[in-house]
């Protein structure tokens, strides 16, 4: 706990001569979670922070007008010039004004005892009979060893309108320095937790595109065609799938379609005896956690046609929780990326973002996102806290993944990336790339 002076002055107040407000008025089109100071938990009190949307804007910030410097010292320098820091205050404020009440949070899901008397969550509207779980899985629950609620679902907010005003000192320019920011933002980002799954997603009618052909237009002019970065920018590939008049329904075809990539029956998985008894993963992690641990039940045995060194998945984002139902199989582990500059991390942020976005005619369209990124390296597999010991560096991209017999990745990705090989899929049900 740092002392009361160590820690730096406050920043001295910004003098209140703008170059004008600039206000729009913002909803909610998929439920919101979490949001507020705690974890996982949505704030009724003050739903939409403005601290919140200022990180939102800073993010999408750095990956459009960011993307023109080389360096993270320039960036640094050009970020805190706009959005302030510790020494000098920000020039663009930020306020926000409720429109109308938003909706009480209700629980996404409650625990019910299934036919073998444990505990599973019964998700309710309007995440039931589709492929939304999939992509809310940390909200749903958890249950104890006694079949008791450990964790309770996490409760969302489903309506919420408010007013943004955003204020920028003299001398700076909108077009160049903020609007792209709130552009992107307002389209491919959102609010609380899960936005790169489509959590949060929001509407704001000045910053609609008039169609699909238009969205598709208009992120031709605000994509960066530079070098890869240090940091993410907008965006290596984007895509765009059939229209709908439902924001839920744009955002189940997207998640669906990443669902059945990543676990679907005869594409992420053999087909099982029945929907209760899925069968075996095609994709290398579970033989791969097998060769580490060196534990196997009886009934799974080698399938040596999947390489045991190896987890493409890792591109999707981390850390990846992997857990075996059957006893004498490895016990919990977990994925994480290696090492960077400053030590252990404990997380990598997808580089894919799956969302419906909003359109000026009053439909929606669901968009896979690839943000440009670096490139994963290494991986670190623990059990509990502990390092697994490798017999030597795990695989995350080889084309040999892609040539395996009934590898997801097989026809999709010559180079052998998960990712790759998830666009190509999606293009392939009817998703159009940007050029």
């Amino acid at each position: 706990m740092p002392r009361a002076e160590d820690l730096p002055a406050c920043p001295a107040k910004p003098t209140v001569t703008s170059s004008g407000d600039r206000t729009y008025d913002i909803e909610l089109i998929t439920p919101l979670f979490g949001g507020g100071v705690v974890a996982r938990e949505n704030d009724i009190h003050f739903p939409i922070r403005p601290t919140s949307i200022r990180g939102q804007l800073q993010f999408w910030w750095r990956a459009t007008v960011g993307a023109q410097f080389t360096t993270r010292q320039q960036l640094r320098d050009a970020q805190s010039a706009l959005w302030g820091n510790t020494q000098q205050a920000s020039r663009v404020q930020v306020r926000v004004d409720m429109l109308e009440p938003v909706s009480q949070p209700q629980p996404c899901a409650t625990f019910q005892l299934n036919s073998k008397g444990r505990l599973q969550p019964i998700w309710e509207s309007p995440f039931q009979n589709s492929a939304l779980p999939y992509a809310l899985f940390p909200f749903q629950g958890q249950a104890s060893s006694k079949n008791n609620p450990q964790v309770e679902p996490a409760s969302c907010i489903h309506r919420a309108k408010f007013r943004l005003t955003i204020r920028i000192d003299p001398g700076i320019d909108w077009a160049s320095s903020v609007e792209p920011a709130l552009w992107a933002w307002v389209n491919f980002g959102g609010l609380g937790s899960r936005t790169r799954r489509g959590c949060g997603a929001l509407k704001c009618s000045p910053w609609l595109a008039k169609d699909r052909n238009d969205l598709m237009n208009r992120v031709k002019v605000y994509r960066t065609n530079g070098s890869l970065r240090e940091w993410p920018t907008l965006a290596e590939a984007f895509l765009v799938g059939r229209t709908s008049h439902d924001p839920i329904e744009a955002w189940k075809a997207v998640i669906s379609i990443f669902r059945n990539f990543r676990q679907g029956e005869s594409m992420g998985r053999n087909p099982g005896s029945s929907p209760q008894q899925p069968g075996r993963s095609r994709w290398p992690e579970p033989e791969t956690i097998r060769s580490i641990t060196k534990q196997r039940n009886p009934r799974h045995g080698r399938m040596n046609h999947i390489p045991d060194d190896a987890c493409p998945r890792a591109e999707f984002g981390l850390p990846i929780v992997f857990h075996f139902k059957d006893p004498n199989d490895p016990p919990d582990t977990v994925l994480y990326p290696g090492d960077g500059p400053e030590g252990r991390r404990e997380r990598m942020a997808s580089p894919l973002i799956l969302k419906p976005v909003a359109l000026q005619n009053g439909q929606f369209v669901p968009v896979i996102v690839r943000l440009r990124t670096p490139p994963l390296t290494s991986v670190d597999w623990r059990e509990g806290t502990k390092s697994l010991q490798l017999r030597k560096p795990l695989r995350i991209r080889d084309p040999q993944l892609a040539n395996y017999e009934k590898s997801p990745l097989q026809g999709r990705s010559p180079s052998g990336s998960a990712i790759e090989a998830f666009l190509a899929y999606a293009r392939s049900l009817g998703f159009e790339e940007v050029g």
